[in-house]
């Protein structure tokens, strides 16, 4: 938001204040919020075009303008430049001085009125009254003294020269507005009102205290930044006021509802006056934030007329054009800076913005720079087309096929140099070929600016996790119960490894992904005799799982589960299933060298091995160091073991899951 924009829009919310107040309140004798009002529009104006309410704004998606290349010829038409007149004069830089001179006398004005207040205290006259901040002068021989001194100190006790000085300094960077004006007006009017409410009840009769205000009808104020008790022009006013009927009650609902009301609405309403077309362009034209060089153009050339040369000088003005590269969708984005405005190249211009795509090489590799082409016109046809500084990954060769399939004729013959910049936006790569020229022998003509997007880097986190180090593992819906359930529900038991007797642990894993799907399943250690099989069939049938999450987000997590296969587990004997003794060191002690102890799908601490009943022990697996971490992680480094009591035995499977 530039200076000028921002002293617009302070000035348009002054106006609509004060208009408000006029309409309402300025007939209302509550003096004391009329005030507030006042001040308080003043504070409004200066803050409201800092106020962002976007919300309640109108928020367009994209302002970019996609068109088909069948379009191209109109949309360059619409953006030609049109002749410009000879002389002009620079009428914003005019604005500019005549609003710098006015500033500058109106505070200097207000410098000599702060100075001369401390003479006036020092030389009052013997009619004056006044007061300035704290201060006060009252002359003794002034007729009813003490309501005179009691009006003044009325002023000092309000501190009613803090509205002055701030609207005198809020008009000196306002001083063009009239409304500005009519502010300190009506604020003094104000203050008199309030002392004369005061004074006036001191003195005990509205009639004498009216009396006392016209026999000094004729004294003269000192000082615009005093306030003063003998103000000639303000006395019938003052007058009329003190004996105007108070308002009504009623009338308070003006100050309650209408002006929150009204402030509410004009602050939701400044993204609109903030963006109004016409208010910016004004801004724009009047360039107050280079100060400093109007002021020395001022110096060196005081109100000249600019000169604009036939042709003018090198504009600014580019044609944009946006094409959808068929293959790749990426939007291309052709900017033409259109200096050269000549109809023999309008025809030339169009045809490259349209023609000209973005190689998709060179945005998969983040490549942008600049390419030379030059070229012969002879006879009105294009010939020996090469380029000048190579930019690799096809884009030269766009350029130069682009060239040499325009078949239109040329009016004039010639050498010609084309520069053509391949711009990415959304990356930080450097531009190759940054500082290059268009050659000496050949003509140069505008440059063209082939805009692109990088494509989008597909950010996919495919790390697989452990569960063991989740924060939050996946689960099966309805807990592990449920999947102990599903297992001995759908696990049929091989043929060939009943008939063979084959009873153990299938170890299996499998990857449960971000929408709890599971994958790659696997047999980590093996039973075989059709157990294997079986068991991957029942995984593979499986619902889906509530998927993991690290650190707030879903991610993928290997689980290890072994599923143990046993015929009529119930009615054998305990000494069936003693396969083996184990010896285990530091028994039931807790160590960093302790193995890891699983009970019933649960990681437990090793020391409930001296609890355990081993009348309630179903099933004990020893897992080596190896085949351990390949189960359960880096928390198995010094092995695992596998209990499974009784209670925990399932008809045709168990699940063991360490967590």
């Amino acid at each position: 938001m530039t200076w000028a924009h921002y002293l617009l829009q302070v000035n348009i919310y002054l106006v609509i204040f004060y208009c408000f107040y006029k309409l309402l309140l300025d007939k209302e004798t509550y003096f004391v919020l009329n005030r507030l009002y006042l001040v308080s529009s003043g504070l409004f104006s200066l803050a409201i075009p800092f106020l962002r309410f976007e919300m309640f704004s109108e928020k367009v998606v994209s302002d970019k303008l996609y068109i088909s290349v069948s379009e191209l010829n109109t949309m360059v038409n619409n953006y030609a430049v049109l002749p410009q007149t000879q002389e002009q004069y620079d009428w914003g830089r005019l604005i500019v001085i005549i609003y710098l001179i006015g500033a500058l006398c109106y505070l200097l004005n207000f410098a000599y009125q702060l100075f001369a207040i401390n003479r006036l205290f020092n030389k009052a006259d013997a009619n004056d009254a006044f007061s300035f901040f704290n201060k006060k002068s009252v002359a003794e021989n002034l007729p009813e003294r003490a309501t005179v001194d009691l009006h003044e100190d009325i002023h000092v006790k309000q501190l009613h020269t803090i509205d002055v000085i701030f609207f005198e300094i809020l008009g000196i960077i306002t001083w063009f507005n009239p409304v500005i004006y009519l502010y300190k007006k009506s604020i003094k009017n104000i203050h008199e009102y309030l002392a004369d409410e005061a004074a006036a009840k001191f003195q005990g009769d509205k009639e004498m205290y009216a009396l006392l205000l016209l026999s000094h009808a004729f004294g003269v104020k000192p000082n615009n930044l005093t306030n003063g008790f003998l103000t000639k022009s303000m006395i019938k006013k003052r007058i009329y006021m003190l004996h105007k009927q108070r308002s009504t009650k009623v009338a308070i609902l003006k100050y309650g509802l209408f002006v929150p009301l009204f402030a509410l609405t004009l602050v939701l309403s400044s993204a609109t006056i903030r963006k109004n077309h016409q208010i910016l362009a004004v801004a724009q034209s009047i360039p107050l934030d280079d100060v400093n060089l109007v002021v020395n153009q001022v110096i060196e050339a005081p109100l000249s007329v600019v000169n604009i040369k036939s042709p003018p000088p090198p504009l600014k003005d580019k044609v944009t054009v946006q094409t959808q590269n068929p293959t790749t969708g990426n939007v291309l984005v052709s900017d033409i800076e259109t200096q050269d405005k000549s109809n023999s190249w309008n025809s030339f211009y169009k045809y490259i913005g349209g023609d000209i795509k973005y190689p998709t090489a060179a945005i998969k590799k983040k490549l942008q720079g600049n390419t030379i082409v030059n070229f012969t016109v002879k006879s009105g046809k294009i010939m020996n087309v090469f380029t000048q500084n190579e930019l690799g990954e096809g884009c030269d060769d766009e350029v130069i096929n682009s060239i040499s399939n325009f078949d239109e004729f040329f009016g004039k013959d010639g050498n010609y140099s084309l520069k053509v910049t391949f711009k990415l936006e959304g990356v930080d790569t450097e531009m190759k070929n940054q500082n290059v020229s268009n050659s000496d022998d050949y003509n140069a003509l505008q440059n063209v600016v082939i805009t692109s997007y990088a494509l989008k880097e597909e950010v996919s986190d495919q790390t697989v996790y452990s569960f063991v180090s989740m924060s939050t593992p996946p689960t099966f819906p309805g807990g592990v119960g449920k999947f102990y359930d599903y297992l001995g529900k759908n696990i049929k038991y091989p043929a060939i490894a009943a008939d063979n007797d084959i009873q153990g642990n299938v170890f299996v894993s499998f990857v449960v992904e971000k929408d709890g799907s599971l994958s790659d399943l696997r047999v980590d250690r093996r039973l075989g005799f059709g157990t294997d099989e079986e068991a991957l069939r029942v995984l593979k049938l499986s619902k889906r799982w509530n998927p993991g999450m690290q650190n707030g987000r879903l991610v993928r997590v290997r689980y290890n589960i072994p599923i143990k296969f046993s015929l009529e587990a119930d009615k054998r004997e305990s000494k069936d299933n003693i396969i083996g003794s184990v010896r285990l060191k530091n028994y039931g002690e807790s160590s960093k060298d302790a193995p890891l102890v699983v009970l019933d799908s649960e990681v437990k601490d090793p020391s409930i091995l001296k609890d355990l009943n081993t009348r309630n022990i179903e099933s004990i697996t020893v897992l080596k160091s190896a085949n351990a971490t390949s189960l359960y992680g880096k928390n198995a480094e010094n092995g695992a073991i596998v209990i499974t009591s009784k209670k925990a035995i399932k008809p045709s499977a168990t699940l063991i899951n360490k967590n």
